[in-house]
């Protein structure tokens, strides 16, 4: 112990690196798991209170006389049903009472009845408990952020579809804590109210709920009420049903976070293993004298594990303190972007389990440079070898290689919660490593064999990238691995960006139209064309829900199917047209062509694969109860980036003609905002069950998420890349002694001290520009995939964010290697050789 404490006080410098490569990591795996799993308590797991109920029961359209029978039959016991109450909710245009205030926006309106909520509470933003007593006589409680946007009070009116509502309430959260992204801020209104506002009246985009709170087994239930209700789309879940699905989505993000936090802590073990070579290389006389006094080598790498133990644990410590700091800077940064009940502590658990991880890397990383100590002679001491020998084959090595890498596996494992994940996770760390490290030994290889320098410096700083204990190719995997992070995410970042600038897009709406009844629509376009000169462009659409497949009805009572029912057992809007849209391409089958013995649709390709259906099969409608079964004639394929309208089904023009519908419409040219907010409100005067959606709002929300997505991508990649330069620096640091050496000669034969700055520089030049390039590369190779086909977007290369990377990667490594080793150039070359 007393051989340790001396040893870490006399080369704490060159043990700082160890420490701070481990601190790092550990805190990078505390600080992204204690994020989630405080996300997770803000948001909350406990389903019962996120449903506000035992059980739901939902459905897009009125629920049919039998339904009802149905659900009454399974919950008509005795002492079953303790409450039970009925929600309804759709979107919505509001609009102030007052007519001088021009103000207009989308609201998700919620029309309840007591009690309300079953589960939970409702409480007002001035702590006061929310009683049902403010919604009757056409009240309301809104969203405290509605109340900014349309520059209202409480006790003042506004007008949602054809009735006016009196502010009574505002709220920050409302019942069950649901914060996920709307279109509008939620409006609370009597279920009653909406019949007399009209709102209904359209029966798009609606959605009913039942909700139940029952003293009996609600799981039960479920399963009953499933098999009463098989055959029709309504919806049946229970609150432990939600909770499993929540807690497995947190779970599943945690783990994955934490797998990205491990990236950093094996990175840093690289630096590990990188501090532990070279110090055992410059320890070598040491051990020698040692063993010349009767130490053996268990007992030598017993000193050395033990400070390598005690070094893992304080740096550990210390990267539990960094985790809460930069959860700290979360709060700081991201605090509109998170709940409002979210902390920002560490967890004690969470804690020790990083310290665990920062330990175990430590020893894992340190066994095999370590067990070099055995191999080290006493005779070192008379005759000075540069290279230890070792024998071709060391069992234990092999040995302790292998232990190294199952431990790394665990680890993963651990981490990831699953043994495949972990496995993957461990193989394609394993593969980017080597490719990197390939990049780096064929560039640096190139670089050996050009002769076209006719500077002596930059000759000498070629050569130094191999000298006699060179870290060249770990600054460059180290380096390159944290360029390549970070530009990945940029290059992401700026295609996103690209992809949702909707200035690009010349036929992205600015405002656009739904609900309007057919003999409102040549009215409506021509009060537009009169405000803004542009005709606007009319879609009939009729809404439309899928029955059959093939002659086969669809049941989402089975598991398989109940995940699919959000995206297949939705009402659908579907239109009919002669012509294809310029931003529709036929990918199987043709257009209408000649004439059709039974009604003809097209599909938009992805819903052809939900459906699993192609050229020639059958898919029956269900239109306001009428069935209309017509076969697949054509699949399309949409650009979304260059589109007014997206429809998923086309019909072939005479089928649905006579149809019920209604009209969409769109308006292309950009109107100033007070412009735009005079229109929408004097357009819902004069239609006021029309919605009207301003695209530019919607598109500054989504550009918003995009924005806190990739910053936060950027705080990761950001803890990558230092993790690469603390790496740079103990490279550098650990070979300061023979960049000593080799500068005393140089000053012995005459070179300057301009002369030994200028190959310094040039050094780490090349180094920088190197790992520039290979980070670069493969930066655009990861973006471009990514793009291509997991967010299946555009993508551009960026030449200038590209050349940018890699000059700025350059300068980081020259700043960073000319300050470690700047003291060389004033050393006196004397001292020097006299100490060799």
């Amino acid at each position: 112990i007393n051989l340790t404490r001396r040893e870490i006080r006399s080369s704490w410098r060159r043990l700082l690196f160890f420490f701070l490569c481990i601190a790092l990591g550990v805190g990078s795996v505390v600080a992204l798991r204690s994020l989630i799993q405080n996300l997770t308590r803000a948001v909350g797991t406990d389903a019962r209170a996120l449903m506000t109920a035992d059980i739901e029961i939902s459905s897009t359209a009125d629920f049919s006389p039998s339904e009802i029978s149905k659900i009454e039959k399974v919950l008509n016991g005795p002492n079953i049903v303790e409450a039970r109450n009925e929600a309804i909710t759709t979107s919505s245009m509001a609009s102030p009472v007052d007519r001088s205030n021009p103000n207009t926006k989308l609201v998700e309106l919620k029309g309840i009845e007591p009690p309300f909520p079953l589960v939970g509470e409702f409480v007002m933003d001035d702590g006061a408990p929310f009683n049902f007593s403010l919604l009757e006589n056409n009240g309301a409680v809104v969203a405290k952020i509605l109340l900014e946007d349309l520059n209202v009070k409480v006790g003042d009116g506004i007008k949602i579809g054809e009735a006016e509502f009196q502010i009574r309430g505002a709220f920050d959260q409302e019942p069950g804590g649901s914060s996920g992204f709307r279109l509008g801020a939620r409006v609370f209104v009597a279920k009653t109210a909406f019949d007399t506002a009209g709102i209904t009246r359209n029966a798009s985009r609606v959605r009913r709920r039942i909700l139940y709170r029952t003293s009996d087994n609600p799981t039960q239930l479920v399963k009953q009420l499933r098999e009463a209700l098989k055959g029709t789309t309504v919806g049946i879940q229970s609150y432990r049903e939600t909770q499993e699905n929540i807690g497995e989505q947190f779970t599943r993000t945690e783990n994955y976070l934490s797998l990205t936090g491990l990236l950093i802590l094996v990175l840093g073990g690289v630096g590990v293993w990188n501090v532990a070579r070279a110090f055992v290389e410059q320890k070598r006389k040491s051990v020698a004298v040692l063993k010349c006094l009767g130490a053996n080598g268990t007992r030598i790498i017993s000193v050395y594990l033990l400070q390598i133990l005690t070094l893992g644990l304080v740096g550990s410590i210390f990267g539990v303190v960094l985790a809460q700091a930069g959860l700290w800077l979360v709060k700081f940064r991201f605090l509109d972007a998170l709940p409002e009940k979210m902390t920002y502590s560490v967890n004690l658990w969470t804690a020790t389990q990083g310290i665990l991880l920062g330990v175990a890397i430590s020893i894992l990383f340190s066994a095999l440079p370590l067990l070099q100590v055995r191999n080290i002679k006493p005779k070192l001491l008379l005759r000075d070898e540069n290279n230890v020998s070792l024998r071709r084959l060391d069992p234990t090595k092999w040995l302790f290689g292998a232990v190294s890498l199952a431990g790394l596996l665990g680890l993963a494992v651990w981490q990831a919660g699953s043994v495949m994940v972990g496995a993957f996770f461990l193989a394609g760390l394993a593969a980017t490593a080597g490719v990197l490290y390939l990049a780096a030994m064929a560039l640096t290889v190139l670089m050996k064999r050009l002769r076209v320098f006719g500077s002596f410096s930059l000759r000498q700083a070629v050569n130094s990238l191999y000298r006699p204990g060179n870290q060249t190719r770990i600054i460059l995997l180290a380096v390159g691995l944290g360029a390549f992070v970070v530009l990945a995410v940029q290059s992401l970042q700026t295609n996103l960006v690209r992809e949702f600038d909707f200035t690009r897009n010349q036929r992205l709406p600015s405002l656009f139209f739904i609900d309007i009844q057919k003999s409102q629509i040549d009215e409506l376009v021509k009060n537009i064309e009169e405000r803004i000169g542009e005709k606007a462009e009319a879609t009939p659409t009729v809404r439309a829900r899928i029955s059959h497949i093939n002659g086969e009805a669809f049941d989402f009572q089975r598991p398989e199917m109940r995940q699919q029912q959000g995206q297949i057992g939705r009402e659908f809007a579907v239109t009919y047209r002669p012509n294809l849209d310029n931003n529709e391409t036929v990918i199987d089958g043709e257009w209408w062509t000649g004439e059709p013995a039974v009604p003809q649709v097209s599909v938009e390709e992805d819903m052809a694969v939900r459906l699993k259906v192609g050229i020639g099969d059958s898919i029956t409608f269900d239109i306001s109860g009428r069935k209309i079964t017509a076969q697949v004639a054509s699949v399309r394929k949409i650009d979304l980036r260059n589109t007014r309208t997206v429809f998923i089904f086309v019909f072939r023009p005479g089928v649905l003609d006579s149809a019920p519908q209604s009209f969409a419409a769109t308006v292309l040219t950009r109107v100033p905002p007070t412009e735009r907010q005079r229109l929408q409100r004097d357009m819902l005067g004069k239609f006021p069950n029309i919605q009207i959606f301003d695209v530019a709002d919607i598109v500054a929300a989504v550009q918003k998420l995009v924005a806190n997505f990739v910053l936060a991508i950027s705080f990761v990649g950001s803890f990558v890349i230092l993790s690469g330069v603390l790496i740079l620096i103990g490279s550098i640091a650990l070979t300061k002694s023979q960049r000593i050496y080799e500068n005393a000669i140089l000053k012995t034969l005459g070179a300057k001290r301009l002369t030994l700055a200028t190959i310094l520089f040039g050094e780490y030049g090349l180094l920088g520009l190197l790992a520039g390039i290979i980070g670069s590369a493969f930066a655009t190779v990861l973006s471009w995939a990514v793009s291509r086909f997991i967010m299946d977007i555009k993508w551009e290369f960026d030449p200038v964010l590209a050349v940018a990377g890699i000059f700025v990667t350059a300068a980081i490594v020259v700043l960073v290697g000319c300050l470690a080793s700047f003291d060389v150039l004033f050393r006196k070359p004397l001292g020097t050789l006299r100490s060799q």
